[in-house]
């Protein structure tokens, strides 16, 4: 077919025209694809690494009599420590704590003062070095730790920018006078977001591309004796917390008899309408049929009272998964392992994962949602942190 010269001019224009937009897509095509939840291939099969039989291998020793419920402090909080630093070791994470995979911090038992008065009562409190010794404190100074490892991101853009991915590995230790069992194992709470935060640094950091931005992952200790370890890191952070765009705990996922139904498929975020940190993990539950949602009586109370609100009270979009909030073995010695569904377990974590690489391979970060129920004081320390407040 013969083209009039019009023609021709329009058909060359029409072809310039075409190949130019494809040359833009082309160049713009890296920054589109951030913009949307995206991960690679062998990163959504790395995620495959996590099974029931990997989890059931960790939690049956986390959550085992030998560590006599993870007190704070106690022996087996420190063989936790030790198990959970050899497992990042393992992964090939970064060592970036002040003492290779731990971060430590001094403490010591001392009376509590309210109001000028002096209880009886003594508790776990901070004694950092060159400071003063706490008044009426009992006993030797030790240890506790934080459990962090550092997947570096790939990004030049992005890399310098943090996503932490959390659970604590403490519970109630042993207590006399308990019949027939005395040690709260802690299966449920928190071992399964325990062996979930390393198992999901196992199966990241094997994946052949790194996540766009970097991800610590961190097992914090004290949680049950007032969040201890978290509010710790919150006031020590290993990395500026301006550049820590969220924060994804993870607790109790791993039994599904709770609040009185069947919860397998169901997945819990914590303060769902507060940000919009949730819009990742709901697009990553349907890949793997986990249902992401907001739980309309508990959503907001029980986003108070995880590790996530030490974050959060500073600013960072910090959330906690759950499968459910209660149990009938919940802060009780019968919290064993053997009552997880780690099939469930499994592909719950998968999903988590899954959310957390959409959040690392994105331009886009969570913001607090502004005239959210609830929200006013994660807003305005978010603007206090970035300078706007």
């Amino acid at each position: 077919m013969k083209i009039s010269p019009v023609c021709e001019i329009r058909h060359t224009r029409l072809a310039c025209f075409g190949a130019a937009l494809s040359l833009c897509l082309l160049l713009l095509a890296p920054a589109i694809a951030r913009c949307q939840p995206t991960a690679t291939e062998d990163q959504v099969a790395a995620l495959n690494l996590i099974t029931a039989e990997s989890l059931q291998a960790h939690l049956s020793y986390i959550a085992s009599d030998e560590l006599g419920g993870r007190g704070t402090p106690s022996p087996g909080l420190e063989a936790a420590a030790i198990y959970i630093a050899e497992q990042f070791r393992k992964a090939g994470l970064e060592p970036v704590g002040n003492d290779g995979y731990f971060q430590t911090s001094r403490w010591v038992m001392a009376p509590v003062v309210r109001e000028g008065r002096t209880s009886t009562r003594l508790r776990l409190q901070p004694w950092e070095e060159g400071t003063e010794r706490p008044e009426g404190a009992q006993g030797e100074p030790f240890l506790l730790k934080n459990v962090v490892g550092l997947l570096r991101g790939s990004d030049p853009e992005l890399r310098d920018s943090y996503i932490l991915v959390t659970a604590h590995y403490d519970h109630l230790g042993i207590r006399s006078g308990v019949a027939p069992d005395s040690i709260y194992n802690g299966a449920n709470d928190d071992g399964s977001g325990t062996v979930t935060v390393f198992e999901l640094a196992r199966a990241l950091a094997s994946a052949e591309t790194p996540p766009g931005r970097s991800i610590l992952f961190m097992a914090v200790f004290g949680e049950e004796s007032g969040l201890l370890g978290s509010r710790h890191y919150a006031q020590h952070p290993i990395f500026p917390l301006r550049q820590t765009i969220a924060m994804a705990n993870i607790e109790m996922i791993g039994r599904t008899d709770t609040d009185g139904v069947d919860n397998t498929g169901n997945l819990n975020i914590t303060g769902f309408n507060l940000s919009t940190f949730s819009v990742p993990f709901v697009e990553a539950g349907k890949h793997f049929d986990i249902a992401v949602f907001r739980h309309a009586q508990n959503s907001l109370p029980y986003f108070r009272r995880s590790d996530n609100i030490a974050l959060a009270t500073l600013g960072v979009p910090a959330h906690t998964f759950s499968v459910g909030y209660s149990h009938d073995d919940y802060h009780r010695p019968d919290d064993h392992w053997e009552k997880i569904n780690f099939p469930n377990m499994a592909v719950t974590a998968r999903t988590i994962g899954l959310g957390v690489l959409y959040l690392a391979n994105s331009d886009e970060v969570p913001v607090w949602n502004e005239g959210a129920e609830g929200v006013e004081p994660y807003l305005e320390a978010w603007k206090t942190l970035h300078g706007g407040g």
